[in-house]
C-alpha cells in the first residue's frame, strides 16, 4: 500500500539537540513572533500547548503578567499557572514556501524549560510529517 502527501516547504531538524534544558530529542527551527531570530523548539506532540520560554518571552514583549495568571498547566517540573497568547509562528524552509501558523502559547514565569512546539493550537492547524532517516520536518497548511 502506498499513500502520497503534498507539503509546501521542509526544514531540517536537529536531533538529540544539546541546550541548557537538556537534550530535544527533535528541535524544529522556527521564528516565534514572526521575528528575525531562529530558535530551536522541542516538537513535542503529546504537548497540550505551544511552551514559551521565559527568555524569548520577554524579547518578544510578552512576558507572562501576574495579574492574568490564567492557565493551569501540568508540566514535566509540575502544575503551573502561567496565560495564553497567540503569537505568529514561522517555520522556516530549506526549500518551498515558509509556512506562518498564528500558535497558542502557554507563558510562565515558572517555566524554566525550552521553547516546546505543542499539539493544542499548533501542530492540530498543519500537516506535517518527519523523516528520521534525512532528519527532514516536513509541513503544510492544512488546507492545502
Amino acid at each position: 500500500m502506498s499513500f502520497g502527501q503534498a507539503y509546501s516547504g521542509w526544514a531540517r531538524y536537529l536531533s538529540d539537540y544539546p541546550t541548557d534544558y537538556g537534550e530535544m530529542l527533535v528541535a524544529v527551527p522556527c521564528h516565534p513572533g514572526a521575528g528575525p531570530d531562529l530558535v530551536y523548539g522541542l516538537l513535542d506532540t503529546a504537548a497540550q500547548w505551544c511552551v514559551m520560554s521565559l527568555d524569548l518571552a520577554e524579547d518578544l514583549g510578552c512576558p507572562p503578567r501576574a495579574d492574568d495568571p490564567s492557565a493551569m498547566l501540568h508540566t514535566r517540573f509540575g502544575r503551573m499557572l502561567g496565560q495564553i497568547a497567540r503569537v505568529p509562528l514561522v517555520l522556516p524552509v530549506v526549500d518551498g514556501e515558509a509556512l506562518t501558523v498564528e500558535a497558542t502559547f502557554w507563558i510562565s514565569d515558572q517555566w524554566s524549560g525550552p521553547t516546546v512546539i505543542g499539539w493544542k493550537g499548533c501542530l492540530e492547524r498543519i500537516r506535517f510529517a518527519i523523516d528520521p532517516q534525512t532528519e527532514t520536518f516536513y509541513f503544510a497548511d492544512s488546507e492545502v
